[in-house]
């Protein structure tokens, strides 16, 4: 996979199974590839760019419903009907709300990955401000540095620091400013959809208590797999054991 495609999606695997992969905030689809290298005997794996990341063309508004209804554009485009929606952060926000929003063609299953809440993810103001200082590639270091908790190597560390100066400035701000801000909460009651929660004691992003008091009173009786020793960046940090993780949920 290239790193910079400026593709909507990109396809890696033909199993008899599909999972539509949405990175997270400061990823694009290539920021899958380790794990879906791992899946690719058993599963398709269809990873996505969001508009404005990766190289593709941003909305004209970022907002929670355009970015949820461009996954969904996605899936339809594809004419994919039996398959598991996975978010990763970010992601995790933008596929439930697309699954609320879709309501002709449902996933069978949901899995969050260190999700940000649909609450409100909190963010010091001061982390706010140095994230806004973009493109810069010493911040996009101090970031990535500051979100993982296992070396994830030089290609990996690469690509995290360059998905990041690749987002385009209005998406990269939306999100900062507005993204994840926004409470979705309440428009995604009544979404019934079996939904595994995988995330991190030690996440230096989303924090244990913002799983336990702002993502998981919201979902519909979801199953949890809590993880030690690893950041935020899991599907990067850890892809070999994810990817035994996601194979055990969907045996």
């Amino acid at each position: 996979m290239n790193e910079y495609t400026g593709l909507r999606y990109e396809r890696i695997g033909n199993g008899k199974k599909t999972i539509v992969f949405v990175h997270y905030f400061g990823g694009d689809a290539g920021s899958w590839k380790w794990l879906a290298n791992r899946l690719r005997k058993k599963y398709t794996c269809i990873l996505l760019n969001l508009p404005g990341f990766g190289g593709t063309k941003p909305l004209a508004e970022p907002s929670i419903y355009g970015m949820a209804q461009s996954i969904n554009d996605c899936i339809d485009e594809l004419k994919l009907k039996d398959f598991i929606l996975c978010g990763h952060s970010m992601g995790a926000k933008l596929v439930l709300y697309a699954a609320q929003i879709n309501n002709g063609n449902l996933p069978s299953k949901l899995m969050l990955i260190a999700p940000s809440p649909p609450t409100v993810e909190n963010m010091p103001d001061e982390e706010r401000k140095r994230m806004l200082n973009h493109p810069d590639r010493k911040e996009a270091v101090n970031t990535v540095q500051g979100a993982a908790k296992k070396k994830m190597g030089k290609k990996r560390m690469l690509y995290a620091v360059n998905s990041q100066l690749r987002i385009e400035e209005t998406t990269w701000k939306w999100w900062l400013n507005i993204g994840m801000k926004n409470n979705i909460a309440e428009r995604i009651i009544g979404l019934e959809i079996p939904t595994d929660v995988i995330f991190s004691n030690d996440d230096p992003v989303i924090s244990t208590d913002a799983i336990y008091n702002e993502v998981l009173p919201h979902l519909s009786s979801p199953s949890t797999v809590a993880l030690s020793r690893v950041g935020h960046l899991i599907p990067m940090e850890i892809s070999r054991k994810l990817a035994r993780i996601i194979k055990k949920l969907n045996k």
